[in-house]
């Protein structure tokens, strides 16, 4: 296959994508996400396809098979999952930068890969969440599910929140130093404001008398909870529920965010509003949007800009 991008309207995505990683992140190596482009855009045009407004889904199935058998080009064998993985997030980069300059009015599906290398992370339906609520023993564990789920925090995020960071008069929980130090802001819905003030104002005020602890989340001496701490509450739910199904699942709290994003896409939050609350710089969604169906996954992708909705 040839080396070089032959069509200027290619060559001219390839250079706008190009330059926008490298405005990203101008001190990291930006051919780890340009390089797989590049093939991609060679790869249609081999296929005599000469305008990135005709790829369709079936393109990208096809895609996605040759990425799959393709030789290794530095030792023998074919492409390691890993690098077939970085291929498939680089190309959800780029289709997401092809809408969001309008080159193009829809999105199309980039189809999951299963390597071998990685366990997918497990997601919960909305009613085993409604179901994890229910065996809830105390506000504090009310107040970690909201807050894990509801605000899909990260468990890093959730062990370092503060009490001054959840502002109960506005709705708003400020993360101060999410992944990479980004600072964001994330709304809370009536449900989980309700259950965060009521464990401030009913369980946390226990313990000021005893501390001055700056946490959100206390432990039962009024220090704050760690990470795995917070993490053995969770488990502790979910074993209170007896619920085979949940307990199989092998739940973490990056799960309950996980499933937040899955059910945000599944409702149609705009990609926007996605990826602010959950405090991404490019929307994964070959990884974070996998729609489970029986025991099919289907990637869902982006919508169009007609169809975002802000939430």
């Amino acid at each position: 296959m040839t080396k070089k991008i032959q069509l200027p309207a290619f060559e001219k995505h390839f250079q706008d994508f190009q330059n926008l990683i490298k405005a990203k992140d101008p001190k990291a190596s930006h051919t780890t996400y340009t390089t797989p482009i590049k093939e991609f855009l060679i790869w249609l045009e081999r296929f005599g396809i000469d305008s990135i407004r005709n790829v369709d889904s079936k393109d990208l199935q096809t895609y996605s098979e040759y990425l799959a058998e393709r030789p290794n080009q530095r030792r023998e064998g074919t492409l390691s999952s890993t690098t077939i993985k970085t291929h498939l997030l680089a190309l959800s980069m780029f289709l997401e930068h092809l809408l969001t300059s309008r080159e193009i009015q829809r999105g199309f599906t980039i189809p999951p890969f299963k390597g071998n290398d990685r366990k997918e992370r497990s997601v919960l339906t909305v009613d085993e969440i409604r179901l994890l609520y229910q065996y809830s023993e105390n506000l504090l564990e009310e107040a970690l599910l909201s807050v894990g789920y509801g605000c899909g925090l990260r468990r890093s995020e959730l062990q370092d929140l503060n009490l001054s960071d959840v502002q109960l008069s506005t709705g708003m929980l400020i993360v101060r130093k999410g992944k990479n130090n980004k600072r964001r802001e994330v709304p809370m819905s009536d449900k989980v404001l309700t259950a965060v003030k009521r464990y401030v104002w009913e369980y946390r005020t226990q313990f000021l008398a005893k501390t001055q602890e700056t946490a959100f989340f206390l432990n039962a001496v009024g220090k704050r909870m760690s990470g795995e701490h917070l993490n053995t509450t969770l488990k502790r739910i979910i074993e209170r529920s007896q619920n085979q199904i949940i307990i199989e699942k092998e739940i973490t709290l990056h799960c309950l965010r996980h499933s937040i994003a899955h059910h945000l896409m599944e409702n149609n939050a705009g990609i926007d509003f996605i990826r602010d609350f959950l405090g991404h710089s490019f929307i994964n969604t070959a990884h974070l949007y996998a729609k489970k169906n029986n025991t099919r996954t289907k990637t869902r992708y982006l919508m169009s800009h007609e169809e975002q909705t802000d939430h």
